[in-house]
């Protein structure tokens, strides 16, 4: 279910927390020899909102007038209130052993004899906050994985080919519409 909460939104003030920058979270996987790739379950709803707030998420439905208690989707400053919660979760570990971007996490072992430890670590902070993982897309131990549209591996990062190849088999340009 989605609501429009345009006005909402309209009403609320911009928060200026940004998102880590895609090629810097990118480019700090190089020279790890493992990864492991995690993601957030249900993202934004896992965040529990202020209870003072939760009025303003309200909605009506044929069986009357509901309240979202936890964060709903499209709400302008959700993407931000997820990063901050993600950078408390992993305060110690970010940019050492975990990236985050909202609710995508690669763990970076530097050395697969590191692995299981800095998984245990990881999971710690995970448990403590009561944050859950979907286990349908974890990628535990692996040497290259896709991170934010980029294949990365200890080497370093390659371009998808999947995103690429409507590029690469494009055949010559004809006309001015072409281009």
């Amino acid at each position: 279910m989605c609501v429009d909460y345009t006005s909402l939104n309209k009403a609320c003030p911009k928060n200026p927390f940004p998102l880590p920058r895609i090629d810097q979270m990118v480019d700090s996987t190089a020279g790890c020899e493992i990864l492991s790739f995690l993601d957030a379950y249900s993202g934004y709803h896992q965040i529990k909102m202020k209870e003072s707030d939760q009025l303003a998420t309200s909605f009506i439905t044929p069986f009357g007038m509901f309240c979202y208690v936890t964060m709903p989707f499209g709400l302008k400053n959700a993407g931000a209130t997820y990063q901050r919660c993600m950078l408390q979760v992993f305060r110690d570990l970010i940019g050492k052993t975990v990236e985050a971007y909202v609710d995508d996490i690669v763990v970076k072992s530097r050395k697969a004899s590191d692995l299981v430890a800095d998984l245990e670590e990881t999971f710690r902070c995970l448990r403590a906050k009561g944050i859950r993982l979907n286990p349908e897309k974890y990628i535990f131990g692996v040497p290259r994985g896709m991170l934010l549209g980029f294949i990365v591996s200890e080497r370093g990062i390659k371009a998808n080919p999947e995103k690429v190849s409507a590029i690469a088999n494009m055949g010559p340009i004809r006309n001015l519409k072409g281009v």
